[in-house]
Order: structure tokens, then sequence, then C-alpha cells
């Protein structure tokens, strides 16, 4: 079936209320999931995730993964990795529209796979967000692992959110990336600068005092956010 508007308020593959939610992100604290792996059993990893499953494989056997990416199919994992921790769920970060000729080659590339994938669109309720970064921005986030995190706060909305590997580019990523259209930390950190995605984040999270973070990173500038735990 093709990608229809997603008009609703709550998340297909988790209709349920979730107690412990986790999104997995690239930062060099994604290091950290080796001492709270036990707290959650469903979460997001973010875009192109191949060489960090090869890391943390250990810690996600058992858990609900849904693999949240953007439009583009050069994000998606192998297909080997799709099955060996059965995935079943892609969550694109677009919202479907007829013209978005991207979208509709990457739901093609993930059938090919001929594994059981069901692809998912941006509910239509999440543009309200991309309307803080201007036009540029009207149908596409400038970040996807942001996003993720926009997702899991306002459409799962779990009792507690673990978040970990999302370090905004002052270090390194936790693996070195295999492909060659990641841009460079330099590049990250200058789009990161121009749209102040930290204090975007800290301002995000502050809107959702229902929900206890549990923050695992090595940011060192996060302000104090009464809803939020950096831990270590």
């Amino acid at each position: 079936m093709f990608f229809k508007k997603d008009t609703s308020d709550k998340c297909e593959y988790f209709p349920e209320s979730v107690d412990n939610f986790a999104v997995l992100l690239k930062g060099s604290s994604l290091e950290n999931i080796s001492k709270y792996y036990k707290n959650f059993d469903k979460c997001f990893i973010v875009s192109d995730y191949d060489d960090e499953l090869m890391n943390v494989d250990k810690f996600l056997k058992g858990k609900e993964i849904v693999h949240f990416t953007n439009r583009s199919k050069q994000s998606s994992l192998s297909k080997i990795n799709y099955k060996k921790f059965n995935i079943k769920h892609i969550q694109t970060g677009q919202v479907f529209r007829m013209s978005h000729f991207r979208l509709f080659e990457t739901y093609f590339h993930y059938k090919k796979m001929m594994i059981d994938l069901k692809v998912h669109a941006l509910p239509e309720k999440l543009l309200k967000f991309h309307s803080d970064f201007g036009v540029e921005y009207e149908l596409k986030f400038p970040n996807t692992g942001i996003l993720s995190l926009i997702y899991a706060l306002e459409i799962i909305r779990p009792k507690v959110l673990w978040v970990f590997g999302l370090d905004f580019y002052s270090q390194p990523y936790m693996v070195e990336q295999s492909q060659s259209t990641v841009l460079s930390l330099e590049q990250q950190q200058s789009k990161l600068n121009r749209l102040n995605l930290p204090g975007y984040v800290s301002d995000l999270f502050q809107k959702y005092p229902e929900t206890k973070i549990m923050m695992a990173s090595y940011y060192g500038n996060w302000p104090k956010i009464q809803n939020m735990t950096v831990i270590k």
C-alpha cells in the first residue's frame, strides 16, 4: 500500500501507553547504552545505523526497534540487519505529498527488499515544528535525530524517554562512518550553530514536563532542565 496522509494523533506501531522509550543516535555517548539498556524495550534507531549496530547489537536483542530515517534511500539499513533485529517498521521524516519523488523512490527501495517492512510517512501534525526554521524547512526538518525526539515526545509520549548519542557533534561519532554521503563534523557543527539546535532541543524538552528525560550525552553546555537528568 502507498503512503497516505497521517492525520492521527496515535503511533501505529506503538499504539498503547509506553513507560520507557529510547532514541539511539550516533554520538560517542551512545556507548553508555551498555549501562542502561535494560531500562527500555522499545526504541528508535536513527538514520543509517549499520555501523553502529555492529557495536551495540548485543544490547538490542529482543527489543522492539523502529528505524527512524530521512527520505533518502541511502539511509536505509542492510536487508540483513532488518531481518536480524526483526525490524518491521520504517518511520520516515517526511510528510506525504504526491510530488515527493524521493519519498516514493525510498518506499520502493524498501519494498524491493522483499521483506515485511511497513513504511510510514510523518504525521501531518508535526509540520508545525518545521515552521520554527522558516521556509527552507517547510516540508523537510533540518535534523533527523531531533525530529525523532519530537516524534517520541509528541506522538508516543512515554513516561520516560532515554536518549543516547545526542552530543551535538561536540565529539566524533561513536563509530567511524562508512557512508560517503555523511557530512563532516565541521559541516554539521556549522549547521547546528546557524540554527541554534541545542537551544531548540532544550526548549523542546521543557514543553513536555510530563515526560522524564534521561539524557546520556557528552555535550557540555546543557542548561538546567526541570524534567531532564544527564546520566553517565
